[in-house]
């Protein structure tokens, strides 16, 4: 079956923010791919048409959970029963899966780029550098690292927060410790993810490679190669790491290198989607998303 390509659709802002002049067009730009900043105009692709075996939004396997939840750049599911969701305009949220009740956190975070969540803190990746964390429950910040280059992709491991940045880089920041590089030469990767072992996946967008890092080493091997920029990337609970490909999802099995075909998703123009520990999926389309069972499929 001919799998769907459409073109790499870039996060909004928030519904109540005006889009005119905060469009973020999203590209593998210089060198080493960084986010170009603002202005640029975006020509969202047509969703595909659903064949046999897709997810298809909305649907009994697809919900539009929070419709006024506008595109955020990042999502991370805690995992007990709420999402966070952070913006580029600034803003963190926070969406009760119980209620539906979507609620600030905190604001004025800056130009913000990732989000993940562990033991009641967010850690929060911006543009301009800087790492942030959250408390949770009081909304109240400090500041982890400064002065790094642009930060996108965020994961915690054990007591240290790891980060990906524009210069195509993983560097580890540990509890109360200075940032430091720990990998180079991984491209340009939106995403960050860890297995239960410690090890690192990334996906480069400009080269189409999907990468396993020891941290430890800074070794790194290429786990898949795609002909199209991989947009997104997580590990499951069962282990398999899982990634977006247009609107195609995929899943790699790190120990063995075999890739397989999950599904595509039609109906929403998805840019990249979160795991939960459920194997449920969180993304962004004009509103938040919940695809059900995405790793059982």
């Amino acid at each position: 079956m001919m799998r769907s390509r459409t073109a790499t659709r870039l996060p909004l802002d928030r519904p109540a923010r005006s889009l005119t002049g905060r469009g973020r067009a999203l590209g593998v730009a210089l060198a080493l791919g960084a986010l170009l900043a603002s202005g640029a105009t975006m020509t969202l692709a047509a969703p595909a048409v659903a064949a046999t075996g897709d997810v298809k939004c909305p649907s009994t396997d697809c919900a539009r959970i929070a419709p006024a939840a506008g595109s955020p750049v990042a999502i991370a599911p805690d995992n007990a029963g709420a999402v966070y969701l952070a913006y580029s305009g600034g803003d963190l949220l926070k969406l009760d899966l119980a209620t539906g009740a979507l609620t600030t956190v905190t604001t004025g975070l800056g130009n913000l780029r990732g989000v993940a969540v562990a033991d009641g803190n967010a850690y929060i990746t911006a543009f301009d550098g800087t790492l942030q964390q959250v408390t949770l429950a009081t909304g109240s910040r400090r500041t982890l690292a400064s002065g790094l280059p642009s930060l996108f992709g965020v994961a915690r491991f054990g007591t240290t927060t790891y980060v990906t940045d524009g210069n195509g880089e993983i560097v580890s920041v540990p509890d109360g410790g200075t940032a430091r590089v720990v990998a180079t030469g991984l491209g340009f990767s939106y995403g960050l993810a860890f297995d239960k072992a410690g090890l690192a996946y990334t996906a480069d967008m400009g080269q189409g490679r999907i990468l396993q890092t020891n941290v430890a080493t800074g070794t790194t091997r290429v786990l898949a190669s795609e002909a199209y920029e991989p947009t997104s990337i997580s590990v499951g609970g069962d282990g398999l790491v899982y990634f977006q490909v247009g609107d195609e999802v995929k899943r790699v099995n790190a120990a063995t290198g075999v890739q397989s075909h999950v599904t595509n998703i039609v109906g929403v123009n998805a840019f990249s989607f979160s795991l939960a520990a459920s194997g449920d999926a969180y993304t962004a389309s004009d509103g938040l998303w919940r695809i059900n069972g995405l790793t059982s499929r």
